[in-house]
């Protein structure tokens, strides 16, 4: 047994070592461990033996001073117990027992970390002593701080590679794949086993030259790291574009041993990149067309040159520009297929027009191509193996005229025409500003234009007259104009038709003159109710010379199911009509009409909509509202009138809630001038 006279105190104390790790190895052979004490007190590594109650009798200098003041100068005699903490002593025994019961020498590797402090990484060996009945089991400690380090730094790394987004892939110099981490097998679609051992050009996508990969390897053979994006193409078809940094990997040498891939996927941003790109060049293109575009040009030759521009988009081979005609058909009037010359503008079938017709009320849309008997020339697209169709609809006047077309190329798939879609509505909107005013009357604008036309020429309607009735007194104070259609059309749909077509104030007009003409059977002590839109009052000229005519106390009953942007220019507008001219706000409680808006307008009356007369008998809510009304019409100097009476009871409500003037089928139903001494009595009786 070694004795401990002569032995160095013991350095100042460390940080406490914590046990991380522990393997158990069994050896087929291990040479018998002899102490020599004047070898191992001065040996660089750290030697101690405990005897077989695991008491320390053995410690060298170098093993002192790694363990420090945890041993201690009484050290001899002591246990792990003595110095560790249980959950360390634990792992000792165990390890200690492990070694005295085995039959032959045993190793035991056990990995120590000092806290606090540079931290220390040792190795531990244990064996069975042998060659001394007295020492249970030898230890050796080898410091392998810097072994250890680097060790925990290439696993680090290997768990970042592991988790991180991008992928990475790394390949030999025979250009195997010998790694991939599951980034790569989630975006490429490739399991790692599927990938390793493959040549990574089981990503290519065939659509960059074989010039391209050339350049990029003579690049890394040169010892280079090589940039830049690669279209690839996933395990399932579909392709993506992924931006590629390759760098070569060396050895201790200098020497080149494999490569190492790290991609990330940008197909969106690339994406986003190119739709801008394009947007730009589309534009250019909109504005190179306005320019070529010569004073007196026919709307075949602005067509054509729209066409000739929306066909030299990017995987676009053909493009054509159709009018809907009056006689149901959709015939082009421009049409341009890519290296042929001009096709024949042939009308598509009646069957198919229809079907143009009815979709392109909804907007623009992209289609396969078809070999469709109703499509003119399909045998010319045919022969340039068309994939899908992009449409466009064509406007004037917020009405559809006609379609712009595009037909993809054979070399491309849907998106090339999803990508060209927004420029091909820009340039359908420029074809409509173009030629809109000049090919109306050939479309189904020319139509509705004829029609309405034709309604005002004919005076293929006629005015009916509601009184307005005072409920106190019972006479009939004003009426109302109001047009009925001879072909019952509502009122108000043709109107809409009219305005649509740009026809409004001809309507307007033509309607309003014979209702003048008509009120002239009609009581003069009676004012009479116009109806007019805020077109109409801003066009000025044309409602102040029929207006002039006239005699009688006019009111003008603006509509408020259409906005006035502009209220100076209105109440401008309103001034040179007259003194004798009064105003009317419709529809108060719907619409547009607000307090504000009669705030702006200062009318001489408000008119109730009926959605507040309804009911009003049994709705306090509503009768709140109303008193409300007549407050604030009381405090801005105008009257109100009560439209839609259908019931006594509600006028008896009326007249309660202090509302003098209604009109409804309660009070008296439109009708001509001279279809009844009854409308024409100066004073009404409820009922009658």
């Amino acid at each position: 047994m070694v004795s401990t006279p002569g032995w160095r105190p013991a350095p100042p104390a460390s940080p406490r070592p914590t046990l991380l790790q522990e393997n158990s190895v069994r050896t087929g052979d291990h040479p018998k461990i002899a102490i020599f004490p004047g070898l191992l007190d001065t040996a660089p590594v750290a030697v101690f033996a405990k005897d077989l109650a695991g008491r320390y009798v053995y410690a060298n200098a170098h093993f002192l001073a790694t363990m420090g003041g945890r041993m201690g100068l009484d050290w001899y005699g002591k246990t792990d117990a003595d110095m560790w903490p249980p959950e360390a002593v634990t792992i000792i025994r165990a390890r200690d027992e492990a070694a005295l019961r085995g039959s032959e020498p045993q190793v035991f590797s056990q990995l120590v970390r000092l806290e606090d402090g540079p931290h220390t990484f040792l190795l531990i060996e244990f064996t069975q002593a042998t060659g001394d009945p007295g020492i249970g089991v030898v230890g050796i400690a080898v410091d392998i701080t810097g072994y250890s380090n680097a060790k925990i730094d290439h696993a680090q790394l290997a768990t970042v590679i592991e988790q991180t987004a991008e992928s990475v892939m790394m390949a030999g110099l025979d250009g195997r794949i010998t790694y991939v981490n599951p980034a790569f097998e989630r975006v490429s679609g490739y399991t790692r086993e599927e990938a390793i051992g493959r040549n990574p050009r089981l990503l290519s996508s065939g659509l960059q030259p074989a010039s391209f990969y050339q350049a990029m390897w003579a690049a890394l053979a040169s010892g280079s790291p090589w940039a830049g994006d690669l279209v690839n193409r996933r395990k399932d078809g579909t392709l993506l574009t992924e931006e590629v940094r390759i760098s070569p990997i060396r050895d201790g040498a200098g020497a080149i041993t494999s490569y190492v891939a790290v991609e990330r996927d940008v197909s969106r941003e690339r994406a986003l990149e190119e739709s801008s790109s394009n947007l730009g060049r589309q534009r250019t293109l909109i504005a190179e067309t306005i320019r070529s575009l010569r004073a007196g040009d026919t709307p075949e030759a602005t067509a054509q040159a729209i066409c000739r521009q929306v066909a030299s988009f990017s995987g676009i081979n053909a493009a054509q520009l159709l009018l809907f005609g009056l006689d149901g058909r959709a015939t082009p009037i421009g049409y341009v297929v890519v290296g042929e010359p001009d096709p024949p503008l042939r009308p598509h079938s009646h069957e198919h027009s229809r079907q143009l017709r009815g979709r392109a009320a909804e907007g623009p849309w992209i289609e396969p191509w078809k070999d469709n008997l109703a499509f003119p020339n399909r045998n010319l697209l045919n022969g340039t193996n068309a994939r899908s169709l992009g449409f466009a609809p064509v406007r004037y006047d917020d009405r559809v005229i006609g379609l712009l077309i595009v037909q993809s190329a054979d070399t491309v798939d849907k998106a090339a025409v999803t990508e060209a879609l927004p420029a091909l509505v820009e340039f359908a909107n420029l074809a409509g500003a173009l030629i809109g005013r000049d090919v109306a009357d050939r479309t189904e604008v020319g139509r509705g234009r004829n029609h309405v036309l034709r309604i005002i020429a004919d005076r293929s309607f006629g005015p009916v007259f509601q009184p307005i009735v005072d409920l106190k007194s019972h006479l009939i104070v004003g009426y109302e104009a109001l047009t009925r259609f001879n072909d019952g059309t509502n009122p108000e749909i043709m109107f809409d038709q009219a305005t649509a077509v740009g026809l409004g104030v001809e309507l307007e007009t033509a309607t309003l003159k014979v209702a003048l003409a008509a009120a002239e059977l009609l009581p003069r002590s009676a004012w009479l109710d116009l109806n007019a839109s805020p077109e109409l009052v801003l066009a000025g000229e044309p409602l102040r010379t029929l207006l002039s005519g006239t005699r009688r106390k006019l009111v003008l009953e603006v509509t408020e199911h259409t906005v006035i942007a502009d209220y100076s220019a209105f109440r401008a507008a309103m001034v040179t009509l007259g003194p004798k001219v009064k105003l009317a706000v419709d529809d108060a409680g719907s619409g547009f009409a607000s307090l504000r808006h009669i705030l702006e307008l200062g009318p001489a009356y408000v008119k109730l909509d009926r959605s507040l007369i309804a009911g009003l008998e049994s709705d306090e809510a509503r009768q709140a509202m109303i008193i409300g009304l007549r407050h604030f019409a009381r405090m801005t100097g105008c009257a109100l009138i009560a439209e839609g009476i259908e019931t006594k009871r509600e006028i008896a409500v009326l007249r309660s809630l202090g509302i003098n003037l209604g009109q409804g089928y309660a009070l008296g139903r439109p009708k001509a001038a001279g279809a009844s001494p009854s409308l024409i009595r100066p004073r009404f009786t409820v009922g009658a």
